[in-house]
């Protein structure tokens, strides 16, 4: 089991950062920055375990309910409080990030689910990073990164939105939208410097930085 307190952030030598803009971009950024239209943020160290179960199962989907505060997500959805994120990758399958320990997290839902289920901690081989700024840099990057159409998803609400695990710039991501109109994205830590590169020669045209 990992734990959380020794892992180090993958990206945290990309840190500051930056690829440069010609101009100031028309569109305001909510994020304050003025310099960048595209800014890439790394969370903080977080859980994430893979959870495999039965939907059908009203205890399976109780204990869930009652170690997470939080309902199984639906096909091509995630649900999320403030203390983390239920994402449904398949049938039978989901992702959970958590701010939550992985060991006292993976006892927890252990200790309330009998039965046919999987809880395996994956938080050393994963990173989430958040992509925020001007709609049409955020826009655009997506576009060069893939062919799925994130633009078509309604937009999210509170507690609840569209993800979709997808190829990434040629890399897999979990990709999900957020109220604010952001986009976080779960990458493996060992794509992360090729995904931190790629981000910076994509946004270049808006102006992008890395921060943590």
């Amino acid at each position: 089991m990992s734990n959380n307190s020794e892992q180090e952030l993958p990206l945290k030598y990309f840190y500051k950062f930056s690829s440069h803009m010609g101009q100031a971009p028309s569109e305001e950024i909510f994020n304050g920055e003025v310099e960048y239209a595209l800014v890439v943020k790394e969370s903080p160290v977080c859980t994430f375990l893979s959870l495999r179960g039965d939907p059908n199962d009203a205890s399976f989907c109780g204990a869930v309910k009652d170690v997470l505060e939080l309902n199984l997500s639906i096909r091509g959805h995630y649900h999320c409080n403030s203390q983390g994120s239920i994402y449904w990758l398949g049938p039978d399958e989901w992702l959970l990030v958590s701010r939550m320990d992985a060991s006292v997290l993976e006892a927890r839902l252990r200790q309330a689910m009998f039965g046919h289920i999987s809880v395996v901690d994956i938080s050393g081989g994963q990173t989430l990073v958040n992509l925020r700024g001007a709609p049409t840099a955020i826009d655009s990057v997506l576009k060069k990164s893939c062919i799925y159409d994130f633009a078509g998803w309604p937009n999210a609400g509170s507690g609840k939105g569209r993800c979709a695990q997808t190829t990434f710039a040629k890399a897999s991501a979990l990709v999900s939208n957020r109220s604010d109109g952001s986009f976080d994205l779960i990458i493996r830590r060992s794509f992360s410097d090729y995904i931190a590169l790629w981000m910076l020669d994509a946004g270049r045209e808006f102006g992008c930085r890395i921060e943590g």
